[in-house]
């Protein structure tokens, strides 16, 4: 599929499969760059449901300016399917589904049937094998990953991960869609999670272990985190997501990386006793049910994490290391350390690292850059001394997630104090 001069395709149909969250604000942002776009959902209710989601994210483009005139045009460029039959003319299709390798399986191998030959296959998968979704068709050199970030008509960053068959010109054709519509497009190369959500899991951990430490309150983590570099805090934004969400990504990313993804307890706990987030009034914040807005630290937390300290104790380990004043940094080295490690794998182009972690989270500064400005020979030396300090103390996972990436070691041997 060859884009025009002005970077379009000449016949500018896209299918999305799924209209939930992030299947709808794909729709309206290919729909608000002049595309036609096709929304196929199981069912009459469903697809109900997806096309009042759209509305609600038009209603909220309005409120920021967009006039009526053009949210009509936009809402008129996107059509509703319940079924494959017009598929046929389709030049590209985003399955949008539920994160499960079965559900996925089932469309693809039907995308398979109904799509032509020519149709580009890709998946908004945040974390699952593009090269096992390819091997469900018999166009395995046509599928590949377009993981938009959410909500995906305002988020700047799209991750083009191509599998193990997918083609070079697939790839291109993906980059220059999603640049199309104005994104970042980043090309990352396929492994657990890809790059952002690989990078943001291992600090989303480091914050849990340190609240179940009891090295700060919730309000500190956030507000730590938040005066430091990002836009949100990691327990707010747990809440947002779901601990059930985050369970299920920090089991899987502990399957696929070992210790240094340990799970932390506390997650366990929540999800046991349905402590979720905004969707059930509470999880590290208490909230409003009808508002949902936030009502000060959820009580129900405490008796949780006395559970959670009770089985992983060596989180008391972080008090040898971990204090107030060094949290954010804290926090953030374990990232950093990630970071080299997808380095050191080729994942992504160097230059491209901060870029798509400043796009995908709205962090001020990425990690190579805090790396820099901390000096690279400070955060080896600091995570070669958590690491033994774990150790000595019979915190054999933990020292782990402190292991320096050999990266790191080599940029500080070459006399390296920054990476750039």
């Amino acid at each position: 599929m060859e884009l025009s001069e002005n970077n379009q395709p000449a016949s500018a149909l896209i299918a999305v499969v799924g209209a939930g969250t992030m299947g709808a604000s794909i729709a309206v942002a290919f729909a608000q760059s002049g595309y036609q776009v096709l929304v196929k959902e199981a069912n009459d209710d469903f697809l109900k449901k997806g096309f009042e989601n759209i509305d609600r994210l038009l209603a909220g483009r309005r409120k920021k300016g967009l006039s009526e005139e053009e949210s009509a045009e936009i809402r008129a460029r996107i059509a509703g399917a319940t079924d494959y039959e017009g598929f046929a003319d389709v030049e590209l299709v985003i399955e949008a589904a539920s994160e499960n390798i079965e559900i996925k399986k089932a469309i693809f191998t039907e995308l398979d049937e109904w799509c032509n030959v020519d149709a580009v296959l890709a998946s908004n998968t945040s974390s699952l094998s593009i090269s096992q979704i390819g091997s469900f068709t018999r166009r395995a050199d046509k599928v590949v990953g377009m993981h938009f970030f959410n909500p995906a008509h305002i988020m700047k960053l799209v991750e083009v991960i191509p599998g193990l068959e997918t083609s070079h010109e697939t790839v291109r054709y993906a980059l220059e869609l999603a640049t199309s519509i104005g994104k970042l497009a980043v090309r990352v190369e396929e492994c657990a999670s890809f790059l952002v959500n690989r990078l943001l899991g291992r600090y989303m951990n480091e914050s849990l272990f340190a609240l179940t430490a009891g090295i700060a309150t919730v309000e500190e983590i956030d507000k730590a985190v938040s005066d430091y570099v990002m836009p949100i805090g990691p327990l707010a934004l747990r809440d947002m997501n779901g601990a059930d969400i985050g369970l299920a990504v920090a089991s899987y990313n502990y399957n696929e990386y070992g210790p240094r993804f340990a799970v932390p307890a506390l997650l366990s706990e929540m999800v046991e006793a349905s402590v979720l987030g905004q969707k059930t009034g509470g999880g590290f914040y208490a909230y409003d049910k009808e508002t949902r807005k936030r009502a000060g630290v959820n009580p129900a937390l405490e008796p949780l994490l006395t559970k959670a300290l009770a089985k992983d104790p060596t989180c008391e380990v972080l008090k040898e290391f971990c204090n107030k004043e060094n949290l954010a940094e804290s926090l953030f080295l374990s990232m950093i350390n990630e970071a080299f490690l997808a380095l050191q794998e080729r994942i992504c182009m160097p230059e491209d690292l901060d870029p798509a972690l400043m796009a995908g989270l709205g962090m001020r500064s990425g990690p190579l850059e805090l790396a820099s400005s901390i000096g690279l020979p400070v955060c080896l030396a600091e995570l070669e001394r958590r690491s033994t300090i774990c150790a000595d103390k019979g915190a054999f996972s933990a020292a782990e997630r402190f292991r320096p990436a050999p990266l790191l070691k080599r940029f500080v041997w070459a006399g390296r104090s920054s990476v750039f």
